[in-house]
């Protein structure tokens, strides 16, 4: 292990059930206000509102493919609903790409509790070829020698590191300024990692082509 992991890898916190998947965006609103020097105000308070669809979230705002996979008419209906919303107030240029409407993000929750939440959010990630990448990466997260760079990925002010330890992968997720801080470092068992994130890709690109089929539009990538 490289000798700047040492410091935050050895106070990692274990993480007894941890759920590996890649989470799509649903939306509440649509902005409406000024494309273009919009204040902090504007961008909170000038929003026309969506209704919710029928769908679990296990965080705010976003659906694990888990509890999307058979159930993405709901999905699909929610993107119709925004894209006629967006067509009447002259906003379709905003779901050009899938960010931030239709991001699709892999993450990582502490689902066993323990007051971890989310311990890895990929903050950067936007659409399901970067979702892909990071689910393949992970999924053989069991075959890394200890010591070895699991994933090592920054952008937009945003890290997350990963190494192999004995059986294990360490992680750490910063805001990228200075080095990664010891007390927000975590611990999962590799196979679990390995085989929930296999999971999750393999179940993504079926989420997805189902999800295309009934828009006629792949809003997602």
């Amino acid at each position: 292990m490289n000798p700047e992991d040492v410091s935050w890898a050895a106070l990692a916190r274990r993480v007894a059930d941890p759920f590996c998947d890649a989470f799509f965006r649903v939306v509440e609103d649509l902005y409406v206000g000024p494309e273009e020097g919009m204040t902090p105000a504007q961008w909170e308070a000038e929003r026309v509102p969506l209704p919710a669809p029928e769908l679990p979230c296990r965080i705010p705002g976003w659906v694990a493919s888990a509890d999307l996979a058979g159930r993405e008419e709901a999905l699909a209906a929610h993107a119709e609903r925004l894209v006629r919303l967006a067509r009447a107030h002259g906003r379709l240029a905003a779901l050009v790409g899938p960010f931030p409407y239709f991001a699709v993000r892999p993450k990582i929750l502490d689902a066993g509790g323990n007051g971890g939440g989310v311990i890895a959010s990929w903050p950067w990630s936007d659409g399901i070829p970067e979702a892909v990448a990071a689910l393949d990466a992970l999924a053989c997260a069991a075959e890394a020698s200890p010591g070895a760079v699991v994933l090592d990925d920054q952008e937009q002010g945003w890290a997350l590191r990963m190494v192999a330890g004995p059986g294990t992968v360490l992680l750490v997720e910063w805001d990228a300024e200075g080095p990664p801080p010891a007390g927000s470092a975590w611990c999962l068992d590799a196979l679990t990692l390995a085989a929930q994130a296999a999971a999750a890709r393999n179940r993504l690109r079926a989420v997805r082509a189902r999800l295309v089929r009934l828009t006629g539009r792949d809003f997602w990538s």
